[in-house]
């Protein structure tokens, strides 16, 4: 018998076992014909519990020299277990029962140590088999099981086709494109001609629901890529392409039957004609899967930004010297060393790379002063056809009369843009105003509402004591408006900066105004001496206005 302590107490339960179904059987051998059936039917039991008991037991003496404790003191268990159930079988007292005692005594600390090595060893094995097979880490794979789950739940609800899924992956290989009120499907990716046509109606009706976007080239084609919600939703499907339709009648009545019940029939039929966009919460909640052999790319990438980030060869990148005595020898310029970062990494070399201090062109007192803007009597229609309340605001924001920087884009194609690819929500807020809300930088902004209604004494700027500096950054949205992420719009450190377009002095001493309504003496209203020129810098003091007319005469009053 092995000297182990587990194999023992294996060996002495699977005894136990074998003795408690002798037993049974020898007593149904002298029985008579009325207790046969009983004790034929209670020695099989007893039989193949042994028989199970002598398997754990060999298995225990097997491993004692290779297995870990963990696995001894398993199979010792099992063959208590199956002890114990022999004697219940055999109706004899349960003897076996005080063997787990000696099962459940303390471990010692080598023991302890030792079960924990084998099950990390255990854990370490199942992992490497997981990702040989997979390609991917634990967490990336209950991702994949989570989105399966997703999937199986919400892939029906989409009603798509087969078709459906073709367009979408001709949209994700680079090859969809619309020309002459057509889909076509390249045969190149990248390059928009030839190639077979597409679904057209499909095409359309994913491109109406957001699932693709659209962006259009010079002789009028539209390349056709997905938009992140078209991803997300082409990830699910090849996930459980079980839930796809087989034909577009079944895909339609299925798009009927979740209509809204309380509609008209009309109104279910148009909108089961539409297709439903992916559900919100899943949207925000998915998240892709990432491979092993990506996540060793993104390291790369992330070690050659730290390594550029500390210090290293930048090319293209001046590297920022230390102060030098003006009488002291210019050194040679070292010799940079070889860089280890790859090329396709220029743009972030560029934005970590060693910076010298901005130049004083940037200070924000070095303002650009484009002309002040006019409008013209057609201007004038739309500013005044503005709600009162929206007035008020553009009026603060400066953008009643915004001067637009030059652009690359044409006018037409920005409107393209917002009528399109905007969410609904930024569309309505952008035509509350008369030129627009979200469009206009700070540095594009118009004559402040004061020097509108021509009281330059109480410039919006010479109120806070300068111009107004913005925090040179932006929102970057998603296809559903939720903000995404920040955009630095000048790595450089270029303020953007709000001057007031009107001429008038910003800063110095404020031009004498009429005295205000409740004042104790017209004596102390600050005055110039008669005999004094009027500065140049500062226009005279407007005459005091009158009371305050209604909401029309205000609007035509500003300009």
């Amino acid at each position: 018998m092995s000297e182990d302590p587990y194999a023992q107490v294996a060996r002495q339960a699977a005894d136990i076992a074998v003795a408690a179904a002798d037993k049974v059987t020898e007593a149904a051998c002298r029985s008579s014909s009325v207790n046969t059936a009983r004790l034929d039917k209670a020695a099989h039991a007893a039989h193949n519990e042994a028989v199970n008991a002598e398997r754990y037991a060999g298995w225990a003496e097997e491993e004692t020299a290779s297995a870990p404790q963990g696995v001894r003191a398993n199979y010792a268990a099992m063959a208590v277990d199956a002890a114990v159930r022999a004697q219940l079988a055999a109706g004899v007292e349960t003897t076996a029962t005080g063997l787990r005692s000696r099962l459940n005594r303390p471990l010692t600390p080598e023991e302890r140590a030792e079960r924990e090595s084998a099950a990390r060893r255990d854990e370490a094995r199942e992992e490497e088999e997981a990702r040989a097979a997979t390609g991917m880490d634990s967490h990336n794979r209950a991702l994949v099981e989570s989105n399966r789950w997703w999937a199986e739940s919400l892939v029906s609800d989409l009603a798509w086709t087969a078709g459906h899924l073709r367009v979408l992956e001709a949209a994700e290989s680079d090859r969809l494109y619309w020309r002459n009120r057509q889909a076509w499907k390249a045969k190149r990716p990248g390059v928009p001609e030839g190639g077979s046509k597409i679904s057209r109606e499909k095409t359309a009706a994913l491109y109406k629901a957001r699932f693709l976007v659209a962006a259009r080239r010079a002789d009028g084609t539209r390349v056709i890529t997905l938009s992140p919600m078209g991803k997300v939703s082409l990830e699910l499907v090849r996930l459980y392409p079980q839930g796809l339709y087989d034909n577009d009648r079944a895909a339609y009545e299925a798009r009927f039957a979740r209509s809204r019940s309380w509609l008209t029939r009309e109104e279910r039929k148009t909108a089961a004609r539409r297709l439903t966009q992916l559900d919100r919460h899943v949207f925000r909640r998915y998240r892709r899967p990432v491979t092993l052999v990506e996540q060793e790319v993104r390291a790369q990438e992330e070690a050659a930004g730290r390594w550029e980030d500390d210090g290293g060869y930048c090319p293209g990148v001046e590297p920022q010297s230390p102060a030098a005595d003006a009488t002291a020898t210019p050194a040679a310029d070292p010799v940079p060393s070889p860089a280890t970062a790859p090329k396709s990494r220029l743009l972030l070399r560029r934005l970590f790379g060693p910076r010298t201090a901005p130049p004083a062109a940037h200070d924000i007192r070095n303002v650009i002063r484009r002309p002040q803007r006019t409008l013209t009597p057609d201007e004038l229609k739309v500013v005044h056809s503005t709600a009162l309340l929206n007035l008020q605001g553009a009026l603060i924001m400066g953008i009643v009369d915004p001067v637009p920087n030059p652009s690359p884009m044409p006018e037409t194609d920005g409107a393209w843009v917002r009528e399109h690819v905007w969410p609904d929500h930024l569309t309505r807020t952008e035509a509350r105003y008369p030129w627009g809300f979200l469009r206009w930088s700070t540095c594009e902004l118009g004559t402040c509402w004061n020097c509108l209604a021509k009281r330059c004494d109480l410039c919006a700027h010479r109120q806070q004591g300068g111009p107004y500096v913005d925090k040179n950054s932006t929102w970057i949205y998603g296809h559903r408006g939720q903000v995404v992420a920040t955009q630095i719009l000048r790595p450089g450190g270029e303020p953007c900066v709000w001057w007031c377009r009107c001429p008038c002095a910003k800063d110095g001493a404020r031009p004498p105004t009429a005295k205000r309504r409740g004042a104790k003496s017209r004596a102390e209203a600050t005055v110039q001496p008669p005999d004094s020129e009027p500065s140049s810098d500062h226009p005279p003091a407007p005459p005091r206005p009158g009371p305050a007319p209604s909401a029309d005469p205000v609007q035509a009053a500003l300009f």
